[in-house]
């Protein structure tokens, strides 16, 4: 069994806990940790949990503790993830698993030189969607040879915000981020799981006179090259509602198309004169929580990394970063020629 200290009990660090018992055994919340006292005592009251730390280095210098679960703002991934490295702990970290590539570099630099693993806790890699469309593109199943693909994503937030504790994720002085950064994240880690690698990033930003919180990005539009040549259009927005039918991805194929959606997927051949239905993906007995926990699990114990190892996601951070630069300079940014074989 796996023993797991829990930095930051808010949102995420939540869901974790509360998944960890559907891997029957193979890892157990022994601590939990967290800034806030009161909310601190609280949860571990509720959570009938002895070991509780105000204080990171209590916690990492417990040798109960095999391994470390960071979700905490996105300012202290790095320093953290470098402490528990260093005090012997394997590391699983929420996305982004930093703010800059360099940044992800050096935590990764620093659980190999301390002979522990680091991952990254990013649940929509592990969703049923994602691996349904997975399984299309790699056999080419309804859609035969991939030809383009098209994302969008939103929500509609004419002050981008969060309340509570949650406050910080819209606040970039207090370590949170925008949109594309916040969101974009699961969205790149997703699309490099089922579509593969990516090349090159161009992407524009613009928001409407009616977005209140112009410090931060409104709406991002633009143009991925992956490596197989196929182009993905993508657009990522805090100030519009794309969900269902108007938002969701879509896979242009040879023989057919299918745009997928949260709640399933439609398929697209041409040969039918039913109107197509909405289908359902296959059911994970797992939820994705427990099982980006237990591929963290089967890597520790395996040394086999899997789809969101630390340098995977450095490469989904690095998209992300590359995407700020395109906006930033107004041209498009080769990954390579930016990061070299990062």
């Amino acid at each position: 069994m796996l023993r797991l200290g829990v930095i930051g009990v808010g949102w995420a660090g939540q869901r974790q806990i509360r998944a960890a018992p559907e891997l029957g055994g193979r890892i157990e919340v022994t601590a939990i940790a967290d800034n806030d006292g009161e909310h601190l005592r609280e949860m571990a009251t509720a959570l009938d949990m002895d070991a509780a730390y105000q204080n990171l280095g209590d916690m990492l210098a417990d040798p109960r503790i095999d391994a470390v679960s960071i979700c905490t703002p996105h300012a202290l991934h790095k320093p953290m993830a470098v402490a528990a490295a260093q005090a012997g702990k394997h590391v699983l970290v929420e996305k982004p698993m930093a703010l800059t590539v360099d940044d992800a570099t050096d935590m990764i630099d620093a659980s190999e030189s301390n002979g522990v693993k680091l991952y990254v806790a990013e649940n929509w890699v592990y969703s049923p969607m994602t691996a349904h469309l997975r399984e299309i593109v790699a056999t080419g199943r309804h859609i035969g040879e991939l030809t383009a693909a098209r994302y969008a994503w939103g929500f509609r937030a004419r002050q981008y915000g969060y309340s509570g504790r949650r406050a910080w994720l819209g606040k970039p002085t207090e370590g949170g981020t925008g949109t594309w950064m916040l969101h974009g994240i699961h969205s790149i880690a997703r699309l490099r799981h089922i579509l593969g690698a990516v090349r090159l990033v161009y992407l524009r930003e613009h928001h409407s006179s009616r977005f209140a919180t112009p410090e931060v990005e409104g709406t991002v539009h633009g143009l991925f090259t992956l490596e197989s040549g196929v182009h993905l259009s993508i657009l990522h927005s805090c100030e519009l509602e794309l969900k269902g039918s108007a938002g969701g991805l879509w896979l242009h194929g040879s023989e057919g198309s299918i745009h997928a959606r949260d709640d399933g997927f439609v398929v697209y051949t041409g040969g039918s004169e039913e109107a197509p239905k909405l289908q359902a993906y296959p059911a994970s007995p797992l939820s994705d929580y427990a099982l980006e926990l237990e591929a963290f699990v089967d890597y520790i114990e395996s040394g086999k990394p899997g789809p969101t190892s630390g340098v995977s996601e450095r490469r989904t951070l690095g998209i992300v970063q590359a995407g700020y630069e395109s906006i930033d300079s107004g041209m498009p940014i080769d990954l390579h020629a930016r990061f070299g074989e990062y």
